[in-house]
């Protein structure tokens, strides 16, 4: 019996050196056909966001991601809603309090010119349009309610998730 474990364990890890090199073998094949597999890329950046606004001109923000406006106006449709270029009386709410904005995507916000729950709160469905395919996500602000929540936020009522926001239970929203 020991003699028939042994030779299964045997023939196991051959099997597993074998399929290792095979892998090995496969994937240098298909890192050769990109070209620029071995090149380091640290010097790009993590992430990309691509957003649409009225200034058309590269925005980095403070955690080193880039956000890249595109040059075509016509991507976003829709109504564009009121923006504002800086925040009434210096400030701006923390609008990672909705669920679905974390820090990068309040940076792109701000940058787009929304620093308020009303401002959110009052979009009309063309202008969260706009906004949605503006700032690269599509579908996000029907989906993850936004204007209901910034409503809330605007009257002063909290929710749930804002409340895990401000205990920094949310990881985007943890003070460094």
């Amino acid at each position: 019996m020991f003699e028939i474990i042994s030779q299964i364990a045997i023939c196991l890890i051959i099997a597993g050196i074998i399929g290792m090199f095979i892998g090995y073998i496969i994937g240098k094949a298909s890192c050769q056909e990109k070209s620029k597999c071995s090149e380091s890329t640290t010097t790009e950046p993590l992430h990309e966001l691509h957003i649409d606004t009225k200034e058309n001109q590269n925005v980095k923000n403070t955690d080193s991601v880039e956000v890249n406006i595109p040059a075509k106006k016509e991507e976003a449709t829709g109504i564009e809603p009121t923006l504002l270029k800086e925040a009434r009386n210096g400030q701006k709410d923390n609008l990672q309090l909705i669920k679905g904005v974390g820090k990068v995507l309040e940076k792109v916000l701000n940058d787009t010119g929304i620093f308020h729950f009303d401002q959110i709160a009052n979009l009309s469905k063309e202008e969260a349009t706009w906004l949605d395919k503006s700032v690269a996500f599509p579908g996000r602000i029907e989906r993850e309610q936004w204007i209901s929540q910034a409503k809330d936020l605007a009257e002063g009522k909290t929710t749930e998730f804002a409340k895990r926001v401000e205990k920094g239970k949310i990881a985007t929203s943890k003070k460094s």
